[in-house]
């Protein structure tokens, strides 16, 4: 049997979304997978899986599913680990896409060949592909922040939580204002002795429903507005709905709202009012047991979890790709500047639902990968928008200056140029 040219390595959410629009588009290829079945991250027996017991979607099912694939209509606003994996395990054998996928492979490295790549299992198998798309994910290398001082408990990323029960009886530290980190320090205050939070800075905190509604889907139901509009409206029904979070505890937010990842949480606001969580500023320095803050206060505590999110990584074929702040250099978050034959599927880090937008970027690159075979001339065109075109694709959003932020966009902008690029190069928007 001929080796498709094409080769996909990971199963989660964006590798499938590619293999799908793929399949569509009649281009053979084939999937790598590190573990025993689809479903990525989602799958909390995948070794490395960031995943703990009780987490949930942030964002609602909504607006959340591939767009030709909606999630049941029995599931909750906001799925559980479980049902998305199932979701996205489900998605794979609608469209048996699991026939193209070699599973119990991990990919250890890939080298450039004349004619495309050599890839490197880590059984030492070698297999040849003309087209490599790295679909790995994003949450897998955590991001292990430095202090001064020297802790003498336990102290260790939030991708080795797992079940909330591991805090009875303990003093808990969880370190980092991400949705993760809101979520684990929620669940410690609601099993250990004692629970804290530090965050470096105020952020706006977006429950998630509003008048009923999950929010996603109420922000998205009105007019596209100017983003200062935008804004004060939104920032008037906060208050509405939630009103003054400092009275709960809560920082004041450093930034305007939207100015970074929305942050989705409806019960931090109980456990903080309640007093079961409080919220304690930056690390300053460790000693012994006890943790020393920004603002002069300290506490002893008997565990911290670092909550202080992930680096990007391809440690397949990091030499290939130009990087800044962890994060590959890409156009339109998907092709690589440096070589155009490797691409990137699921970096994107943006303030939407993911899986429409790796649609849509699957739809693009499957698009260019039939030119390259059918139309060279006009694959070469696109190839040169690739080289040659400088994006914006914040939206006009003055984004929070952080690492997590690079290469951040606005989902909005995203579809928008999307769409532009589809009208200009003549491809379908689907097939």
């Amino acid at each position: 049997m001929k080796t498709p040219s094409i080769a996909i390595i990971g199963a989660g959410p964006s590798g499938l979304s590619i293999a799908r629009a793929l399949d569509k588009a009649q281009l053979p290829f084939v999937i790598y997978e590190k573990h025993s079945n689809t479903g990525g991250l989602w799958d909390i027996e995948n070794e490395g899986s960031p995943m703990y017991e009780s987490a949930h979607f942030i964002s609602s099912k909504t607006l959340s599913g591939f767009p030709d694939f909606p999630m049941p209509d029995d599931y909750p606003d906001y799925p559980t680990r479980k049902q998305l994996c199932a979701y996205i395990q489900a998605f794979a054998k609608h469209f048996d896409l699991e026939k193209d996928i070699i599973f119990n492979t991990k990919i250890e490295k890939v080298e450039k060949d004349k004619d495309g790549w050599k890839l490197t299992t880590t059984q030492g198998e070698s297999y040849f592909h003309q087209e490599l798309i790295c679909a790995n994910g994003t949450l897998w290398q955590p991001n292990i922040a430095q202090y001064r001082g020297t802790f003498s408990g336990i102290i260790r990323h939030s991708n080795t939580f797992k079940k909330s029960t591991e805090f009875l009886n303990k003093k808990i530290l969880v370190v980092g204002g991400g949705n993760s980190g809101v979520d684990i320090a929620c669940e410690a205050a609601s099993f250990a002795n004692e629970a804290y939070l530090s965050m470096r800075r105020g952020y706006y905190f977006i429950p998630k429903h509003v008048f009923g509604v999950p929010s996603d889907v109420f922000s998205h139901g009105g007019p596209k507005l100017p983003l200062k509009v935008n804004q004060w409206i939104f920032k008037k029904l906060l208050k509405i709905v939630v009103g003054d979070q400092t009275k709960f505890g809560l920082p004041k937010p450093d930034h305007e709202l939207f100015e970074s990842h929305p942050l989705m949480n409806s019960q931090i606001m109980h456990h903080t009012s309640h007093g079961n969580l409080r919220i304690k500023s930056d690390i300053d320095y460790f000693k012994g047991n006890n943790v020393f803050f920004k603002d002069g206060s300290s506490i002893e505590v008997d565990e911290i979890i670092l909550a202080t999110g992930y680096n990007y990584a391809i440690p397949f074929a990091e030499e290939f790709f130009d990087w800044k702040d962890h994060r590959p250099q890409l156009y339109m978050n998907l092709f690589n500047p440096k070589h155009d034959n490797i691409y990137v599927m699921g970096f994107v880090e943006t303030n939407s639902a993911a899986y429409d937008i790796f649609t849509q970027l699957a739809t693009l690159l499957a698009n260019h990968l039939k030119d390259k075979k059918e139309s060279p001339e006009k694959a070469k065109i696109f190839r040169n928008k690739v080289t040659s075109e400088t994006l914006d694709l914040t939206g006009g959003i003055k984004l929070v200056a952080s690492e997590r932020h690079t290469g951040y966009v606005d989902s909005d902008t995203i579809k928008a140029k999307l769409k532009q690029i589809q009208k200009q190069m003549g491809w379908k928007n689907t097939f």
